[in-house]
This record gives C-alpha cells, structure tokens and sequence, in this order.
C-alpha cells in the first residue's frame, strides 16, 4: 500500500458589494475638517524591488491634486531597490504629500519596518507635526502569518543569500506601538480608519488588537493583489465629509477597476466596525469556551468541530486562517446557541463585505491550523501554532481546542478496526456492494471521530506483455485525480461510497492531474499542475457541477493548501503547456523537469524543479517506491483551448479512500482496482493486477 499526503485546498474569495450599516456610519466628519493619511509602505523586494508596485501606487495617488486640508504622511522602507525617483533619489523614510508635492522630511533609512518602535515613531511623528481632525493609516507590504509588514532590508540570509527570517509586526506589536503613542485604551479612537493592502488582514485577531484605536478596519480574507489609489484619493479630496466606513467602501470599490474577472469573483473585502467589538469578542469568547469544554467531556466532539471547520465550503486562507462565520455556521447542528450568538454578533460588525459569486464568505476569517501543503502535518510544536500560541489576540479557549485537534490520531485506524481473522493488522479494506455495484467502507459511528476530511484517490496502471501472469509488468502511475465531487459520504451512518463516472479529465485531448479543493455553491476548484513555457506553476480550474463543464480562470506561481499565490492571469496563446503527472516506481533517478520563477541569488538562474517529490519504503518486501513529477507531451495554449471531460474506453485503475486528521495525518485504504473496457466498468478488491488483467 502506498502513503501519501496529498491535500490540495483551494480557496477563494472575491468581491460583491453590500450596504454599508452600523451605527458609527452616522458619524460624518465636516467639510472643512483636516485630514492626515499615514501610509506605511514596507516595500518588501518581490513587491517593489522586482514589481515597482510601491512605485505605481504611489503614482496613482500623485494623480490627484489634494485640497489643503487633505495631506498623506509616507514611511517608505522595508526593501533593497526602489524605483520610485523621489525615493531612489533620497532614500528611505518619512516623506510629505501635499497639494501635488512629495517631499522628503525625515531620513529612515537605518529603521526596521519590522520594529513596533519605527512604526510608533512614524505616528509620533505625524502627531507632533501634521496634527489633523481625522486621520487613516494604511498598511502597504504582506500579510498573514500573524503579522504584517516583512522588512526584507533587515531579514536573514544563509550563505547562498537566501531569505530564512523577516523581521514583521505581529498583531502584538500592531497594538503594542499604538499603545505607545496614544495610551492602551484611549477615550476616543485616534483613527476613523485602518486600512490594509496586504494579504489575509481581514481576521478577527487583526480586529481585536485594533479595536480600541480606530472606528473601522479594512482587510481581505483572503491574498490582496491591487487597489485603485488615484480613485478614492480623489473621492476624499472632493469629499473630505465622509467617515471611515464611507472611505473604505470607496478602496473597496476602486479596487474592483483594477481586478479581472477571476478576481471579481474569487475574492472579497470587508469593513469592521470596530465599535462592536465588545459585542463580538464576547461571542467569539463565548463560542470557544463551549467547544473546549464539550471537547473535554465529549468523546468524538472535537472530531466534529474540526469537520465544520474543514468542511469543503469553509473559505480558507492560506495554512492559518478560515472563515469565522462559516466555521460557525457548520457547527451550529453540534452548538447551536453558540454559533447562533457569533453569527448575529459577525453581521453586526461586519458593514461591509464584497465578495465573489464562488465563495460564502462572512467577511472576517480566524486562526484554525489548517495543514500546510509543504507539510506532511501539522502540530503543536510547529513554528506556525508557537507563533499564534505566543499571541494574545488569540483566545486562550481557542488555542487550547486546537491543541486537542492536533493531537487526534488516526495512525492505528488499520490495526484498531480491520484485521485478518488471526488478528495481524491489514490495511483498511474496500467493500464491493454488489447490489449497488460500488466500493464502499462501512465504518462504526466511533470510529469516525478523529476524521476530520475523506477523498478518493485514482492512478492509472500501466499492463503490459502477453501471456500468463509472469510475463506481465505493471507501471504504477500517471495522471493522479484527487476528487471530492465522487464520493458519497454519510457521516451519520459511517458509510463512504464510491460514484466512479468512467471519465476523465484532458487539456485540449491531453491527460491532466487534477487536484480537488473546496466545493460548494454548485463548483468545485481544482488546481493542475503544469509548465507554462517550461516554469512551474498551478493552473486554477473550476468545475460547475450542474452543467459538468470546466472553466480555466487562471494559473499562478505557487499554491499553499489551496490558495494561488501571485496569479498571473490567463494563459496566453501560443504559450507552452506541460502536464505534469505524479507517477510511483522503483526508480531513483531525480531529473530536473522545470524551473521555477525565482532567480538563485547565487548563480542568477531561475531555480530548478526536480523530480522526486517523496519516497516510501514499503515494509512488506523493502522496496524504496518514489513519488516523482512526470512530465506529458507539450502543446500550445490557443484561445480555443479547453478542459474538458472524455469517456475512459479502456484502462485499469487503482482507487483509494483518504482519510485525514486534523493535523492533516493520511491513512489510505487498501487500494482498490477498476477496470474499464469499452463502457463496461469492473471492481475488484484486490491488488493482484496481473491477474485482474488477465480477466
């Protein structure tokens, strides 16, 4: 049998506009009043220093001529190159826009954009000199991880110049340099709005560290990739009478010129009011303190809760973040009084929420340690759940539930429930219902209390030779499909069943790989991997269930438990494409098969993709297996290129069940084959292909 943990999550969120709310919406400052923008604009070397986004936003706003009593206050920093000809001719620091003027005032050069100290500096700074009515600061540079802000000037380097460490600002610090400059729990809040451009800020921690500093926050669930500054610039310089929530729809909005389509539609932004947070965090509060202590006593809870939360129409964000209120709406059968009172305390606070027609987003996400993808697991002593677990704005009941998530373990499955009659472990046995002609597990309701997700795996066999069975060979591999949409689980009964189609999945008549993610609202995203013009990258698909077509929305450089990073659009035409497959042999060669798009500091090259993924020694004959990239015949991208499915006329398949912990631990079960013969579709329980071939 062969291990592998295989779980790709894509996630998506995207934009679709709702009305404004909430009391503090009433509060509009005057005309005349006196505005001060901060913009903390940590320029990171991926996004300023190779991109020139800083760049380009910086001229959007130059843009607009601002009023007199509208003035931006810019801390440039946080990269080693930029292109903007103010700042490469100054260097960094505080600069000045006002009117149509950028100028320099306070030189930075030597300050980590990582410290709390330089951001309270910078505050200081515009409190002594640029003292306003109303005042915003946004933050320009990453997210996510619990933190923003990744100085790349001051980050560690190994010998060969790469990256290992960045200094950042955790929510901790976030708070720590407000507190600094305007005291830990000011009469009124110093700022009608913070806003963020950086990715996975739209959290509930983000929130609760900011809420007694500002009136609003913006943020995105899930990455950010533009915002339109020269639009809602000009909306505050022609408006200076709107309040925080009216100025962030009008990001919001604006970003929307800059989105495609597939950003449209797959992401989302929010506007907090940050006056309701007492009311939110004492749900929020509320809700974990009930899941701990029913976990505590209940035996298969925590099970339970980690399948709401991991259920496949949960918007997730990266390895760390998923949405709050669908995680609360999934667990309102096991917690209903809980999950009811944080869903009413989220649509109060949330007044704004633009979101995509593929995702259910609420409009704030929280911390739950999903499984990396470079990961096999996850766990409490992962750098990830240290870095959260040193945080206070994560709730201490919170972070003790996932604990016990992460220390469900489903490694003794096989020898705890299936055995032979002599009692010595066997792997987890497919059943053929012979009455409803599909493979299927049959499981006691117990036994299903630390699963917390179940796919089915397929890869195509290779029979070659003639005559009886020792002739024959057998080559284990190909386009592996891992699917969500073919399987028919009831939880309550404890029953998996197969719903095998007979098709499969080509790019313009060439077999794929094809990754399943999240599926609700009717779809499911996969993700392909391929080259595009000899470079790695994951193509974006989705899937509508009810008409059974694929639509390609776009590829991107990398994919962290299913979210694109870096999408880069549509592939072009004339563009090359290559499958890339998972294949399993015996064989030790590991050949470079593409390249990525970063350039090795060391040698100026794009840095290679090697074959071998993975290797498993099976324990039965000793056998080192390699999980390897394979890579299928090239053809170019036309604008009449499509995914699309076609009938298996013949082929031998084996099928696997998955079953995955919350720490995202996999136990496979014993594979399966299907045979497939002109239209006709045969199983067999067993892993004696060669006879299954002679067949």
């Amino acid at each position: 049998m062969f291990k592998r943990t295989i779980v790709a999550v894509i996630t998506f969120a995207a934009l679709l506009c709702f009305t404004v709310t909430g009391d503090a919406a009433d509060v509009r400052p005057g005309k005349d009043d006196t505005w001060l923008v901060y913009w903390y604009i940590c320029g990171a070397d991926n996004l300023e220093g190779i991109g020139h986004l800083a760049t380009k936003d910086i001229a959007e706003m130059q843009k607009v001529k601002l009023p007199p009593n509208v003035k931006v206050l810019i801390y440039a920093g946080g990269t080693n190159l930029w292109h903007h000809p103010t700042i490469a001719a100054n260097g960094d620091g505080i600069y000045l826009y006002s009117s149509n003027r950028l100028e320099k005032q306070v030189d930075g050069y030597a300050n980590n954009m990582g410290d709390p100290n330089t951001l309270a500096s910078f505050l200081k700074y515009g409190e002594d000199n640029f003292p306003a009515d109303h005042k915003i600061l946004l933050f320009w540079n990453h997210g996510g991880l619990s933190g923003v802000c990744y100085d790349d000037k001051f980050a560690q380097r190994n010998d060969k110049g790469e990256v290992v460490d960045r200094p950042y600002l955790t929510y901790d610090a976030l708070k720590g340099a407000f507190a600094a400059v305007y005291g830990n729990s000011p009469e009124e809040p110093p700022f009608e709005l913070v806003g963020f451009k950086a990715c996975m800020t739209g959290s509930y921690e983000l929130a609760n560290s900011l809420a007694d500093f500002s009136r609003y926050m913006m943020g995105a669930e899930p990455s950010v990739y533009d915002w339109n500054f020269s639009d809602w610039f000009a909306d505050l310089a022609k408006d200076p009478s709107m309040n925080g929530a009216k100025l962030g729809k009008a990001i919001c909005d604006s970003a929307l010129k800059s989105y495609n389509s597939y950003f449209k539609a797959t992401h989302t932004f929010s506007i907090i009011d940050l006056s309701k947070m007492p009311e939110l965090r004492e749900a929020y509060e509320a809700y974990f303190d009930e899941a701990l202590k029913r976990a505590d006593e209940e035996p298969g809870f925590s099970g339970a809760f980690a399948r709401a939360a991991t259920a496949r129409n949960v918007d997730r964000y990266s390895n760390l973040y998923g949405d709050l209120g669908l995680i609360a709406k999934n667990t309102k059968s096991i917690m209903p009084d809980a999950s009811k009172k944080l869903l009413g305390a989220i649509d109060k606070a949330v007044v704004y929420n633009k979101r995509g027609e593929y995702i259910n987003s609420k409009g704030i996400s929280t911390y739950y340690p999903y499984k990396s993808s470079e990961k096999s697991n996850m766990s409490a002593d992962s750098y990830e759940f240290k870095l959260i677990d040193s945080q206070s704005s994560s709730y201490a009941a919170q972070k003790k539930l996932y604990r016990k998530l992460l220390e469900l373990d489903i490694s003794n499955l096989k020898e705890e429930i299936f055995s032979d009659e002599n009692g010595a472990p066997e792997a987890v046995n497919i059943l053929n219902d012979y009455k409803r002609d599909r493979f299927f597990i049959q499981f006691m309701p117990e036994q299903l209390k630390n699963i917390s997700d179940i796919k089915c795996m397929m890869l195509p066999v290779t029979v070659t030779g003639d005559g009886d069975s020792q002739s024959k060979s057998v080559d284990v591999g190909g386009a592996l499909s891992i699917s969500a949409d073919d399987l028919k689980i009831d939880w309550k009964k404890g029953t998996v069943t197969e719903n095998f189609r007979a098709v499969e999945q080509v790019f313009d008549g060439h077999r794929i790989s094809m990754n399943a993610s999240v599926s609700s609202r009717g779809h499911t995203f996969y993700e392909v991997p391929i080259l595009y013009n000899g470079v790695t990258r994951k193509l974006l698909v989705r899937y509508d269930i009810a008409t059974k077509k694929y639509e390609i929305f776009g590829f991107g450089s990398d994919v962290e438990n299913g979210m694109v990073r870096q999408l880069q659009g549509q592939p072009v035409p004339g563009a090359v494409i290559t499958p890339i497959y998972l294949t399993i042999n015996t064989d030790p060669a590991d050949e470079i098969i593409g390249y990525k798009s970063e350039i090795d500091p060391k040698t100026g090259k794009p840095v290679p993709v090697h074959s071998i993924v993975n290797q498993y020694t099976n324990p039965m004959d000793g056998k080192i297996y390699y999980f390897k990239r394979t890579l299928g015949e090239p053809f170019v991208f036309t604008r009449n290129s499509a995914i699309t499915e076609r009938k298996i006329n013949r082929g031998f398949y084996l099928y696997f069940f998955a079953f995955t912990a919350p720490n995202g631990q996999m136990v496979t079960s014993a594979p399966a084959i299907i045979g497939v013969d002109h239209g006709e579709v045969a199983r067999a329980g067993t892993l004696d292909l060669k006879s299954a071939a002679e067949r």
